[in-house]
Protein backbone atom coordinates (compact mmCIF):
# COMPACT_ATOMS: atom_id res chain seq x y z
CA UNK A 1 0.00 0.00 0.00
CA UNK A 2 0.91 3.62 -0.42
CA UNK A 3 2.06 6.00 2.23
CA UNK A 4 1.68 9.44 0.25
CA UNK A 5 -0.58 10.94 -1.93
CA UNK A 6 0.71 13.32 -4.25
CA UNK A 7 0.39 16.67 -5.21
CA UNK A 8 -0.29 15.42 -8.50
CA UNK A 9 -2.58 12.46 -7.79
CA UNK A 10 -6.18 13.53 -8.47
CA UNK A 11 -7.41 10.88 -5.60
CA UNK A 12 -7.60 13.76 -2.78
CA UNK A 13 -9.93 12.18 -0.28
CA UNK A 14 -8.00 9.82 1.60
CA UNK A 15 -8.64 7.22 4.25
CA UNK A 16 -5.48 6.61 6.92
CA UNK A 17 -6.33 2.87 8.59
CA UNK A 18 -3.76 1.06 11.26
CA UNK A 19 -4.22 -3.24 11.12
CA UNK A 20 -7.34 -3.31 12.93
CA UNK A 21 -10.78 -3.55 12.69
CA UNK A 22 -14.15 -1.23 12.95
CA UNK A 23 -14.30 2.33 14.03
CA UNK A 24 -11.01 1.76 16.45
CA UNK A 25 -8.95 0.96 13.25
CA UNK A 26 -9.35 4.58 11.87
CA UNK A 27 -6.63 7.01 11.84
CA UNK A 28 -7.46 9.64 10.34
CA UNK A 29 -9.06 10.30 6.62
CA UNK A 30 -10.74 13.27 4.73
CA UNK A 31 -9.27 16.04 2.30
CA UNK A 32 -5.67 16.24 1.67
CA UNK A 33 -6.21 19.59 0.09
CA UNK A 34 -6.23 20.97 -3.70
CA UNK A 35 -4.65 19.12 -5.77
CA UNK A 36 -1.38 20.11 -7.54
CA UNK A 37 -0.77 22.05 -4.10
CA UNK A 38 -0.75 19.90 -1.26
CA UNK A 39 0.34 16.22 -0.32
CA UNK A 40 -0.12 13.76 1.91
CA UNK A 41 2.77 11.36 3.76
CA UNK A 42 2.37 8.89 6.28
CA UNK A 43 3.95 6.11 8.46
CA UNK A 44 1.25 4.42 8.64
CA UNK A 45 1.12 0.70 7.36
CA UNK A 46 -2.78 1.94 5.35
CA UNK A 47 -3.12 4.71 3.22
CA UNK A 48 -6.39 4.06 0.81
CA UNK A 49 -7.59 7.18 -1.34
CA UNK A 50 -10.41 7.92 -3.60
CA UNK A 51 -11.27 9.87 -6.44
CA UNK A 52 -14.83 11.53 -4.45
CA UNK A 53 -15.70 11.95 -1.16
CA UNK A 54 -18.97 9.58 -1.89
CA UNK A 55 -16.48 6.33 -2.42
CA UNK A 56 -14.46 7.35 1.08
CA UNK A 57 -18.19 8.18 2.78
CA UNK A 58 -19.20 4.67 1.73
CA UNK A 59 -15.81 2.82 2.90
CA UNK A 60 -15.96 4.39 6.11
CA UNK A 61 -19.30 4.03 7.15
CA UNK A 62 -18.54 0.55 5.94
CA UNK A 63 -16.02 0.29 8.68
CA UNK A 64 -17.42 2.59 11.49
CA UNK A 65 -21.22 1.90 10.87
CA UNK A 66 -23.85 4.13 9.12
CA UNK A 67 -23.63 7.98 9.19
CA UNK A 68 -19.93 7.65 11.13
CA UNK A 69 -18.47 9.96 8.00
CA UNK A 70 -20.80 12.34 8.05
CA UNK A 71 -21.41 12.77 12.02
CA UNK A 72 -17.96 13.04 11.89
CA UNK A 73 -17.96 15.93 10.13
CA UNK A 74 -20.82 17.77 12.11
CA UNK A 75 -18.68 17.18 15.35
CA UNK A 76 -15.77 18.30 14.26
CA UNK A 77 -14.33 14.74 15.04
CA UNK A 78 -10.26 14.93 15.31
CA UNK A 79 -10.83 12.25 12.74
CA UNK A 80 -11.62 13.96 10.11
CA UNK A 81 -9.32 16.28 7.76
CA UNK A 82 -11.24 19.42 6.72
CA UNK A 83 -13.12 20.74 4.69
CA UNK A 84 -16.16 18.55 3.20
CA UNK A 85 -17.45 19.01 -0.05
CA UNK A 86 -20.26 17.82 0.81
CA UNK A 87 -21.10 18.42 4.69
CA UNK A 88 -20.56 21.42 6.46
CA UNK A 89 -20.07 21.13 10.45
CA UNK A 90 -22.34 24.30 11.19
CA UNK A 91 -25.28 21.70 9.48
CA UNK A 92 -28.28 20.82 12.10
CA UNK A 93 -28.23 17.19 12.37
Amino acid sequence: MSHSISKNNPNRWFLVQDSGTGESSIIVFGNAGEQGVSQLVTGQPNLITYLTEDELEIYVDNIAGPNYYYLSVLSFSEKFQLPSGKYSPLDEE
